[in-house]
């Protein structure tokens, strides 16, 4: 009894021992087995390549964080005086500031603070050895959230990717079928009815 109803599933997915089962038919199963067993094989590999490709790009963006230093910052004006923007989650005002390069050359620019920020207050930023503002350096935590992101959104891409590879070849096979299905009742049709 177990044995018949594994019989009939396999039949009703394969379609294998169906009658009625034409050659687009087996070619269209053929064809669909292969993307899957494609996805199984080719999901992990891309997973893994995601993981490495952003790890090395990640350390590739921290050998040029290297050279950039922490420098204090003096706030030249409150941050009511500055730009509000939407950063993030997060407002924050740009305001100017000036502070001295690693090379000793004093310079001005826009940072950006918190909204309770008030002049004359001292500030942490990131620079390079010219004194060029920075973003912070990357952390470990980010480099790892890049890792997972780039781990768990390339087997999804693969999988998309085969998805409308599968609706194409679908979408084939459909008018491979309608196309002999017309033939078919070309000859039948006339012969079925007296009417014409």
């Amino acid at each position: 009894m177990r044995r018949q109803r594994w019989q009939r599933f396999a039949r009703t997915i394969t379609g294998i021992g169906n009658p009625l089962q034409r050659r687009v038919d087996r070619v269209q199963w053929a064809i669909m087995a292969g993307l899957v067993v494609a996805f199984l094989i080719a999901a992990p590999l891309s997973s893994i390549g995601a993981v490495q490709a952003t790890g090395a790009a990640a350390a590739q963006q921290r050998r040029s964080e290297a050279s950039w230093h922490r420098v204090t910052a003096v706030l030249v004006q409150s941050a009511a005086a500055g730009q509000i923007v939407q950063d993030g989650t997060a407002e924050a005002s740009w305001v100017t500031a000036h502070w001295t390069a690693p090379d000793g050359v004093r310079r001005t620019g826009l940072v950006a603070v918190s909204l309770r920020a008030r002049r004359g207050q001292r500030i942490a930023v990131w620079v390079t050895p010219s004194g060029q503002l920075m973003h912070p350096p990357l952390t470990r935590a980010q480099i790892l959230q890049w890792e997972v992101m780039g781990g768990v959104t390339a087997p999804i891409g693969l999988a998309v990717l085969l998805m409308v590879a599968g609706g194409v070849v679908r979408v084939l096979a459909n008018r491979r079928r309608m196309a002999g299905w017309a033939r078919d009742w070309a000859v039948t049709g006339p012969r079925w009815s007296s009417l014409r």
